[in-house]
């Protein structure tokens, strides 16, 4: 065991030796082809190895962030998810601590903190759902990103609209969040998928928002297009049944 450990320790030196003498720029690409391919587990322990070599580099907490919410996704138990989500956020907020100029931990920490919303019950943690809004109308504003930075801002905001939407306003109100509509929903999500229009996750959200506005034909014309769209990520494939199946209750 004491050999085993040794070894351990002898690879992990060696790798930050290694990482140490690369360009940071670099290993944030190696990041982003393993998350593109799916390869979670594997982005996340390397996004982790880099942190001590690079604490305060902003675009390296914000992957942190995304890191840990995909991965959180993957984890067998809800306890796991939430402690997950939870230091997703954390390094979500060092990101905006080291550039709050910068959209990207905005959006991160948005994403994070719907989540935890998600766990807790959405309408017993109004401040939590009110940082979502209030941290993607902040990145929207700043749009100093790449055009799917912009589109995810206003995904999240569309979706946090959409799941207000499910309870009515008035019963809304006193939680301090009466301002959530589905009018707002359908702008967002329309906004995500024009900006980004083979994203497929963008574009079934959007579905189901019109299916909420009772706008059947405008979702299946969304449905199908879906069916239509190459895969980009790796949990398309789930999004296009899940489309089928919203096609075939409408027949």
């Amino acid at each position: 065991m004491a050999q085993q450990r040794t070894i351990m320790a002898f690879c992990v030196l060696a790798f930050l030796s290694i990482a140490s003498a690369q360009p940071l720029s670099k290993h944030l690409e190696r990041f982003d082809r393993l998350m593109d391919r799916g390869k979670i587990q594997a982005a996340k322990q390397f996004i982790d190895s880099l942190l001590p070599l690079h604490p305060n580099s902003y675009p390296l907490l914000w992957r942190a962030a995304r890191a840990w919410i995909v991965y959180g996704e993957t984890l067998p138990t809800e306890e796991q998810q939430e402690r997950a989500y939870n230091q997703a956020k954390r390094y979500a907020d060092q990101a905006i601590r080291r550039n709050p100029k910068g959209m990207e931990g905005y959006i991160y920490r948005a994403a994070a903190n719907g989540k935890i919303a998600l766990f807790r019950g959405v309408f017993s943690v109004g401040d939590v759902v009110a940082a979502v809004r209030d941290d993607t109308e902040k990145a929207t504003a700043l749009n100093n990103s790449s055009p799917f930075m912009l589109a995810l801002a206003h995904y999240i905001l569309g979706r946090t609209h959409l799941k207000l939407a499910e309870k009515p306003k008035l019963l809304r109100l006193p939680l301090g969040l009466g301002w959530g509509n589905i009018d707002d929903a359908l702008s967002h999500l329309r906004t995500a998928v024009q900006l980004d229009s083979t994203y497929i996750r963008f574009r079934l959200d959007y579905a189901r928002a019109l299916l909420e506005d009772d706008q059947e034909e405008a979702a299946r014309k969304q449905l199908q297009r879906i069916l239509q769209l190459p895969s980009r990520m790796p949990e398309d494939s789930r999004y296009k049944r899940e489309a089928r199946q919203l096609l075939q209750e409408l027949e």
